[in-house]
């Protein structure tokens, strides 16, 4: 796994989100739906990402890599939604190895975001507001 980028955190999930979307959406089962379906959906992002990454082929790569960001800051993942960013600046920069690497760290991340994530919505309730 590649070293984490000067400047990142640990990965952390930020609680308010999903109740946040909950509020917008008027629905907590809804926001809990979005929620599995990210969880659902990650592994096959991911895996865009590393291929896209690998074969340098930026359009590709830019199309998930903008996906996971808007959707892990959506359901509260603003470690992860960080961590795309990284990779989609190295990219626009035409660094294909900067790329690479911090898409290899995203990946390690992305163990660490399901856990958190998972163990978010086993919590009762999420706080909808009116």
């Amino acid at each position: 796994m590649a070293a984490e980028p000067a400047g990142s955190g640990e990965q952390h999930l930020d609680p308010t989100a999903l109740s946040r979307l909950a509020s917008e959406l008027e629905s907590e089962q809804l926001a809990r739906s979005i929620a599995g379906t990210y969880l659902r959906m990650l592994d096959v992002r991911l895996a865009r990402a590393a291929s896209a990454l690998a074969d340098r082929d930026e359009v590709a790569a830019m199309d998930v890599l903008l996906s996971l960001r808007v959707s892990s800051a959506t359901v509260g993942l603003v470690g992860l939604e960080a961590a795309a960013l990284q990779v989609i600046d190295a990219v626009r920069r035409g660094e294909a190895d900067l790329a690479r690497e911090r898409g290899s760290w995203m990946l390690g991340l992305a163990d660490r975001a399901r856990s958190a994530l998972r163990s978010h919505l086993e919590r009762p309730g999420l706080t909808v507001v009116t």
